[in-house]
């Protein structure tokens, strides 16, 4: 009975065995198959002519897509944002205003937080104290000025002049190129208005330069001495002998001395243009080529010249040509 249950133990042994070496036999035959296989469905990658280590690349027309797979995504964190400019990421926005009763130019800007003189720009105020209430204003959510381009202008003169980047001045008015045409409308972000302009607007461009009354204005009038109708090109100032004569605007003594008409006389130079003549001086307190403040004592009135009793003759000048000294001093 033992002997039965051994022979067939070693029956199914010997059966395993041949099993095992047969699957393996199978498995050698059908492992090249599949490699072959395997091998056709591959990219053909050439390695003629390459350095060791190099990378081959596939040739066929998939190749995008085949490196695509290659590549590994990186997550987009915020720090990517802080590199744009912040000119990018903001806007240019207009609200509107009604000015109240009360309301000052100077309230109103620092009620949004802007400069005067970006209120006076957006709305192209001439003169602050011509505001009145229920008049609507444009109030721009940044400062800067409204400029109009003019002929001759570039993109490149404009940001210079302004002292901006020019980069800053293309974005914030989403410009496509250089090209810029006359009345054309540009925001210049952080932009000033020049202390002549602004104070213009404010009535503080020019003082007057002594007090007294006035006894002849600009214009058409007849010579006190003979009668004709002659041009006067200033005002005069009447007031007694000694009267302190001030500038009327900062600038520099351009010349001093004595005329047979004017007398004593002061010019200063101002900037833009502008010269201011002060006449009949019985003083003369300044030297030239020196620089003084609005306000600053150059001479006192007298009666020096041709002249009819002591005022104060005052011109101003802009480019060269006499102007209404009234439409610039308040």
């Amino acid at each position: 009975m033992s002997s039965l249950l051994l022979n067939q133990q070693v029956k199914r042994r010997s059966s395993l065995l041949t099993v095992l070496k047969n699957r393996w036999n199978l498995l050698l035959v059908l492992l090249p198959l599949l490699l072959m296989l395997l091998a056709r469905q591959l990219p053909s990658v050439h390695l003629s002519g390459r350095p060791f280590g190099e990378i081959a690349l596939p040739t066929e027309s998939a190749t995008e897509t085949v490196l695509f797979d290659y590549l590994i995504s990186e997550p987009v964190t915020a720090s990517h944002a802080i590199e744009l400019h912040p000119e990018v990421l903001q806007e240019l926005k207009i609200t509107l205003y009604r000015v109240r009763t009360g309301d000052s130019l100077s309230s109103i800007a620092q009620r949004f937080g802007l400069n005067i003189d970006t209120v006076i720009s957006f709305n192209d105020i001439r003169q602050a104290r011509a505001l009145r209430a229920g008049t609507t204003l444009k109030i721009p959510n940044r400062d800067g000025l409204r400029y109009r381009v003019r002929r001759g202008d570039s993109l490149i003169g404009i940001a210079s002049s302004f002292g901006v980047p020019l980069s800053s001045l293309v974005d914030w008015n989403n410009l496509d190129s250089d090209v810029i045409l006359p009345n054309q409308d540009l925001y210049i972000p952080e932009a000033r208005m020049s202390t002549n302009a602004l104070n213009m607007v404010l009535g503080k461009l020019f003082v007057y330069p002594a007090k007294g009354r006035l006894t002849s204005r600009f214009g058409y009038r007849p010579n006190p001495f003979t009668g004709v109708r002659e041009f006067h090109n200033g005002i005069d100032v009447g007031n007694i002998v000694g009267t302190p004569v001030t500038a009327a605007m900062a600038g520099r003594v351009a010349r001093t001395g004595y005329h047979p008409g004017l007398g004593r006389y002061v010019i200063l130079a101002h900037p833009d243009g502008f010269q201011t003549l002060y006449g009949h001086l019985s003083r003369i307190a300044v030297s030239t080529g020196t620089r003084v403040l609005q306000g600053t004592k150059i001479g006192d009135m007298g009666n020096t010249g041709y002249s009819t009793g002591p005022h104060l003759h005052f011109t101003i000048f802009k480019n060269s040509a006499p102007v209404d000294p009234l439409e610039y001093l308040h």
